[in-house]
């Protein structure tokens, strides 16, 4: 027994009524194991529980004992009590003096950073721990109630003084008035004068990457004040002392309680971490290795490091989060050493889970350019140290990796060993965003009913969990306002959320994937379209149907169509047809414009091809647009130069791949719009591409009288307008000519009188005669012919 740290003990409880005041913090040892540890009598030691998952224990001074067996310790039901040590289980002593730091765990503090107290608050706790809510003094009179919570009180401090090292989650026991009262620390204000002592001291480095439960350390003595609560919070419970593996049992089983949607990955999360965690001696029966650790990848936003943080919760094991920034040091092997040092820690307090955010910070592909040599070295030592955690016979150590770039990190560490098992956290679905939503408002007061929150689901295609929590902080946000508003003294009672401040939050919060695609033009409406019903009738049916009718479409084995081209003369309407295709079926719309992704650099085109069609499938179901897609899908046989076919080749092979490719575009539907159709590759416009091919052509007479009725809704007209002579004066105009000439009237009727009332039908003649037609007899004759090349029907 060269080292009392090395030893495991059990503890007994000494006879009560013969421990004095200062014996209240004595831990008694066998004389001749203190000897042999090269400690001396009142070294301050701390007491901590050798099987539990937690890192609760006590400190006091280790004392000889000639009594003693040299397996057994005494110490008083205070530090019982505090370590959450039961009578007859193993415990583990570890000298806390700066001499004695080889076998100590690195979450125990050092003396050198322990602070004297400047006030301690305590509140009164029953016999199984639980905190009392009914007043400390009984039903006493106020001078007689004062009375005795002095003398409480000083009962109290001398005990703590008496203690002298008090934790965060100490627990004092005193004999008041022929019966025994309990009390808990509620909360401890450390004095100043050593915060400079306690920042140079190493193991603070620690603590910081930990979870903060490991309970804080503090002296009391005579200077310190002590106050006890009258009462305590019933929402704010202490954990109970006598019934530790019941309440562990509950931490499991709430740990995901936070975390909604993810279902199906935390099965499979419990099946690969916690078995191994709770029950090892499994796996060495089985002959088996347990798994080493865990890649969680997906989306920004999704709830990768929030599942992280509940697999620790959930197991009851220690945890160190380490974010991947907080270990690069500009100096040479600093990084290493960090990494080295994380590992260390979590094999001292077994059984751990690291938590690495955002690994690929620190781990990036060696292979790559941008990688210098302090990333080579560190991702080496990355490896080194996964490869050792289970070099120890027992030792539970697994690593949790989140990071929404996994290819981005070294292959190296993509393989069983090391990452044993990738877990995409990808963008909820309609069930899990239910769940999610669920979860956001359990604490939140509201009125929604489950069909005003299914329907609200519903339309929030493309959210992930970020973005719903942002959605219902922008909803309490309206509430709060409404509640504001109601009166100059409104009930608390009347605030709560309603479903439709839920409506009116969710066009404000765009998906994370798409922000950068964002629209700010008021959204249309078919309503809003003349002209063209034969063709929003066509889009219904490539778009809306997939997602209303999904059930008949998979009965009858029709699959949804993948592409739609809208193809005809200029201004004819086929851009704002597509975006009130999204705004009428609700799914989320990506707008590109030909020209925008080609860039000079050689391969950066196909990769920003590549880009809209991944934020498209993570955000599904999702449309995107390509105007003017003639500009990237450039026909291959064409005469072009070679250097322009060379640089639309590439691209055009991407969007060939990614529409039709190895990998299926499942719940993305593209819509392009071009007005040259013969510019476009005949492979870019077969079935399983671009399905539908609708030519959109000038409205005829009946279009021409609707598209001047809706242009009219907000202007001032004539009451005698005869709109029947204004569409056969407009005979062969597009939509945009036909609102031009309407702008045109306006404008003719201000030169005339700026005080007019009213646009007269003379002006509208006016414009209509002076209207410059862009679409020719010989223009519509080339669409013609190309669209019986083509077999296009022919629907406006």
């Amino acid at each position: 027994m060269a080292d009392i740290s090395s030893h495991s003990f059990v503890i007994r409880v000494p006879n009560q009524v013969n421990i004095t005041a200062r014996a209240v913090r004595r831990i008694f040892v066998n004389s001749d194991a203190i000897k042999m540890s090269k400690l001396y009598a009142g070294d301050v030691v701390a007491l901590v529980p050798a099987h539990a998952a937690g890192r609760h224990y006590a400190v006091g001074e280790i004392w000889p004992s000639l009594e003693l067996a040299g397996d057994v310790v005494e110490a008083a039901i205070t530090l019982l009590l505090t370590s959450r040590i039961l009578e007859g289980s193993s415990i583990v002593i570890y000298p806390l003096g700066a001499q004695n730091t080889t076998k100590r765990p690195t979450w125990l503090p050092s003396l050198r950073a322990v602070q004297h107290a400047d006030t301690v608050q305590l509140c009164e706790i029953d016999t199984n721990g639980a905190p009392l809510i009914t007043p400390i003094s009984g039903s006493q009179t106020l001078s007689d109630k004062g009375k005795q919570r002095n003398w409480l009180t000083l009962l109290v401090r001398e005990s703590l003084v008496a203690v002298k090292y008090v934790l965060s989650t100490q627990i004092v026991r005193v004999q008041y008035e022929g019966r025994e009262r309990a009390f808990s620390v509620a909360s401890v204000s450390e004095a100043t004068q050593n915060r400079q002592d306690r920042a140079s001291d190493v193991s603070d480095s620690f603590a910081a990457l930990s979870m903060s439960d490991v309970p804080s350390l503090c002296i009391v003595d005579w200077d310190t004040t002590i106050t006890i609560e009258d009462r305590i919070q019933a929402s704010e419970p202490k954990p109970s002392l006598l019934d530790i593996g019941v309440s562990e049992q509950l931490t499991s089983v709430d740990a995901y309680a936070s975390v909604g949607g993810l279902d199906e990955q935390i099965a499979q999360i419990r099946d690969l971490i916690e078995i191994p965690l709770r029950r090892p001696e499994l796996f060495r029966h089985f002959g088996l290795k347990p798994p080493r650790g865990l890649l969680l990848h997906g989306p920004p936003g999704t709830g990768k490091t929030h599942l992280a943080r509940a697999i620790s919760a959930s197991t009851g094991s220690s945890v160190l989060t380490v974010n991947g920034p907080e270990l690069t040091s500009a100096y040479h092997g600093e990084t290493e050493a960090s990494l080295r040092r994380v590992f260390a820690a979590a094999r001292a307090r077994e059984p751990c889970i690291i938590i690495l955010d955002e690994v690929d910070a620190i781990c990036p592909r060696r292979g790559d350019d941008a990688g210098g040599e302090v990333e080579k070295r560190t991702v080496a030592t990355l490896l080194t140290e996964m490869d050792g955690v289970d070099g120890a016979d027992g030792v539970r150590v697994v690593v949790v990796a989140t990071t929404n770039r996994p290819n981005a990190i070294d292959p190296a560490l993509r393989r069983p060993g090391r990452f044993d098992r990738e877990i995409e956290i990808g963008v909820p679905d309609l069930n899990a965003r239910i769940a999610i939503l669920n979860v956001l408002l359990a604490k939140t007061p509201h009125s929604i009913t489950r069909d005003e929150l299914h329907a609200m689901a519903s339309r929030a295609h493309g959210y992930v969990g970020a973005d719903l929590a942002a959605v219902i902080r922008e909803a309490g946000t309206l509430a709060i306002k409404r509640f504001l508003a109601s009166g100059p003294d409104p009930t608390p009672g009347s605030a709560y959320l309603k479903a439709t401040d839920l409506a009116a939050a969710l066009p404000t919060v765009r998906p994370s994937a798409l922000r950068a695609h964002a629209i700010t033009a008021a959204p249309v409406r078919f309503s809003d379209i003349g002209g063209q019903a034969s063709v929003i009738a066509r889009l219904r049916e490539c778009v809306e149907w997939p997602l209303v009718h999904r059930d008949a479409l998979a009965r009858l084995g029709v699959r949804a169509p993948k592409g739609v081209l809208l193809c005809g003369p200029p201004g004819c309407s086929k851009t704002v047809l597509a975006r009130a295709t999204a705004a009428e079926s609700g799914v989320n719309f990506v707008a590109v414009r030909g020209p925008e992704l080609l860039n000079k650099y050689v391969g950066e085109s196909e990769r920003a091809v590549r880009d809209i069609f991944r934020k498209a499938r993570s955000v599904a179901p999702s449309i995107i647009f390509f105007d003017e897609i003639d500009a990237l899908a450039t026909s291959r046989s064409s005469t072009a130069p070679d250097s322009e076919s060379g640089t639309h080749g590439g691209v055009l092979l991407s969007l060939l791949n990614e529409m039709d490719g190895v990998e299926e575009l499942v719940g993305v539907t593209v819509i392009g719009a071009t007005n040259r159709p013969e510019a476009l590759d005949s492979a870019l416009m077969r079935p399983g591409r671009l399905d539908r091919i609708l030519y959109v052509g000038p409205p005829d007479f009946a279009g021409r009288i609707d598209i001047l009725r809706i242009r009219m809704r907000n202007m001032s007209v004539d009451r005698a307008l005869d709109l029947d002579a204004l569409a056969v004066l407009t005979s062969g105009c597009s939509g945009a000519e036909i609102a031009s000439m309407c702008q045109e009237a306006a404008m003719i009727a201000m030169r005339e009188d700026i005080n007019a009332l009213y646009v007269p039908h003379h002006a509208f003649v006016a414009a209509a005669k002076a209207l410059k037609r862009q679409i020719t007899p010989e223009v519509l004759q080339k669409f013609e012919r190309w669209r019986d090349e083509h077999n296009v029907s022919t629907v406006a």
